[in-house]
């Protein structure tokens, strides 16, 4: 299955902690507990994230200047736009933003059936090595190729792929910041 996920399709959710909203890029299964999520959040202010026990996280800046995570008293060197920072759910993280407001994308999977990477690209060739992969545009459009057909993702759109067979990404743009999401399961 390949799927193309527009983002004007992302929907709107509170956090757990009330503090701001998510938009939710995709989930498995689409109803209930989910075992992988992706999301788009918005954070205005410094301060506390919610708790995921069970899970693991991926989080990386889109937009703004960028951000320091306080987990469990440790304080992270800068995380600058496109660099994911990996880290338990249940751990206890408070976030202090850069330069004012800024759009973070999450991965969040659960630990016990899941694994999952990310990694920011420009344009690449993605060879299929089992598992679900999911692309992730938050730069100008792209044009992405697999199994003989073209897809075409705007700002924020995801591709996501079930199926072997390479993506042959083709930004045409220095400016290109692409997610390569693999997922796994145990």
């Amino acid at each position: 299955m390949i799927r193309l996920l527009p983002a004007k399709n992302h929907i709107e959710m509170p956090w757990k902690n009330g503090l701001g909203v998510t938009r939710e890029v995709s989930r498995f299964p689409e109803a209930g507990e989910y075992d992988w999520r992706i999301s788009l959040a918005t954070i205005r202010d410094s301060g506390p994230f919610s708790s995921f026990p069970g899970y693991l996280r991926s989080i990386s800046v889109l937009e703004g200047e960028g951000m320091y995570l306080t987990i469990e008293g440790e304080r992270s060197p800068l995380i600058p736009p496109f660099q994911a920072l990996n880290f338990n759910g249940e751990s206890s993280v408070s976030c202090e933003i850069v330069g004012g407001p800024l759009l973070d994308f999450n991965v969040i999977y659960r630990e016990a059936a899941m694994q999952a990477t990310v990694t920011w690209c420009r344009s690449a060739e993605w060879d299929y090595q089992g598992g679900l992969r999911v692309l992730f545009n938050a730069g100008s459009a792209v044009r992405v190729q697999i199994a003989g057909q073209d897809y075409q993702l705007d700002r924020y759109d995801s591709l996501l792929v079930d199926e072997p067979g390479t993506l042959d990404v083709n930004s045409g743009s220095p400016e290109a910041r692409l997610a390569c999401i693999t997922l796994l399961n145990k």
